[in-house]
């Protein structure tokens, strides 16, 4: 078997940083894959001699092996080189012994943890960038240590990934001990709602720097909220009813709905004096426990701490997270996924598009006292109720003098 020593001035990766890595072949112009015997090159089988004849003799910089993503990402010419493990070639970055590792970072992903660690440090916490635990099986982009001691990991993904790795990232973290804050750009990524998240808007990195307020909260924050499903009551349509927009008058059902729903859909949102959530805020309150993480009906997301005991008196606690099986090497590598790079052959299933993420725990009718109690006008005059039957004091006289409610004549009219 071939050796992978012969390039003693290099350090090579780890085996799932290896597993992933794309390398580009410039002479030929392509990606090679590197488990086939030409290497995907036409008229290409004695092309791997040819490399690893190279060791030793020519430097790597000269052998024409670079990272794709790199180029792409950082428009940086990083080389690599090949390395052996079990008999399967793969590639490795080129760095020298003791070289911090070559990172795929946007500028606009470091200006996110950057702001994010300026502010926790400011409010008191301790936070350090690309920190390692776990005895070193694990990194974190982010590390923030929380007011009761436990480590958070604050982690922006501005790229696509598959739901699968994303999954297997955040089991890994949570099976460890920690907490992540995914943070997505894309409402339509798939790890919106299958992870801990927020979503914030994807700015440029000069932008982040110098407007900290830039980056507000626009999902992924959920607050618990209950009332009446009126035109009058708390909700803008109701959670249970799909919309229908040829009868936009027919949106409520008349119940009463107790719901987790995104903080931006609900009421308090259009209350034009609250000031608006941004990312750093966030992730204080975050570590000082004012909000937590939470899962219902397979929706995970952030709720305020003081409504966690409110709503898990009505969903159940959240169950133990079951141990995921080995992603990297268990079996040929043609029939894994890959990290998902945008230079990589992994292609992902078709995304579906975001719907509603409104959880209703509980729907009621009108309770017998809530019937029976007259409403009363301004006057201390009772108000009837609606002509149309919903069941609740009219709003107004109609054309033919009889109270009622406008949505109502509206449904009615159009049934």
């Amino acid at each position: 078997m071939l050796s992978d020593r012969f390039d003693d001035d290099v350090e090579p990766e780890g085996d799932e940083e290896l597993f992933r890595n794309p390398v580009f072949y410039e002479p030929a112009g392509r990606n090679l894959d590197l488990e086939r015997a030409d290497l995907g090159v036409p008229d290409g089988l004695g092309l791997l001699g040819k490399l690893l004849a190279m060791r030793g003799r020519i430097p790597v910089e000269k052998r024409g092996l670079i990272c794709p993503d790199c180029m792409k990402l950082r428009n940086i010419r990083v080389p690599m080189f090949l390395v052996n493990r079990d008999g399967e070639w793969f590639a490795s970055h080129y760095r020298k012994p003791g070289e911090k590792p070559v990172s795929h970072e946007s500028d606009e992903h470091i200006a996110r943890k950057e702001l994010v660690a300026n502010e926790v440090v400011g409010a008191g916490h301790h936070a350090q960038l690309e920190q390692v635990v776990a005895g070193g099986r694990a990194r974190l982009d982010c590390g923030i240590k929380c007011v009761n001691g436990t480590l958070l990991d604050y982690d922006p993904q501005l790229s696509e990934q598959s739901r699968r790795s994303i999954l297997s990232r955040d089991g890994h973290r949570k099976r460890a001990g920690f907490i992540r804050i995914w943070d997505f750009v894309d409402p339509d990524h798939p790890g919106v709602g299958a992870v801990p998240y927020v979503r914030t808007p994807n700015l440029p990195a000069p932008v982040i720097r110098a407007q900290k307020s830039a980056l507000e909260i626009r999902d992924g924050n959920y607050v618990v909220e209950e009332g009446w499903c009126t035109p009058e009551g708390t909700f803008a349509r109701c959670p249970e009813k799909p919309y229908d927009p040829e009868k936009p008058n027919d949106a409520y059902c008349g119940q009463h709905h107790l719901v987790v729903v995104p903080e931006h859909q609900s009421s308090a949102a259009y209350e034009s004096s609250k000031s608006t959530l941004t990312l750093p805020r966030f992730v204080v309150e975050v570590a000082d426990g004012e909000r937590v993480p939470f899962k219902a009906d397979g929706q995970h997301g952030f709720m305020r701490a003081d409504q966690v005991d409110r709503y898990l008196s009505k969903h159940g606690a959240e169950p133990k997270p079951k141990k995921a099986r080995p992603v990297v090497r268990d079996v040929h590598r043609r029939d894994q996924c890959t990290e998902d790079r945008p230079e990589s052959d992994f292609r992902s299933a078709p995304r579906e598009r975001h719907v509603s993420r409104t959880i209703v725990l509980e729907t009621r009718g009108a309770q017998e006292d809530e019937v029976d109690k007259v409403a009363v006008d301004a006057s201390g005059q009772p108000i009837p109720l609606c002509r149309f039957g919903c069941g609740r004091p009219a709003s107004l006289l109609g054309p033919e003098g009889l109270p009622e409610h406008w949505s109502c004549r509206e449904r009615q009219a159009t049934r």
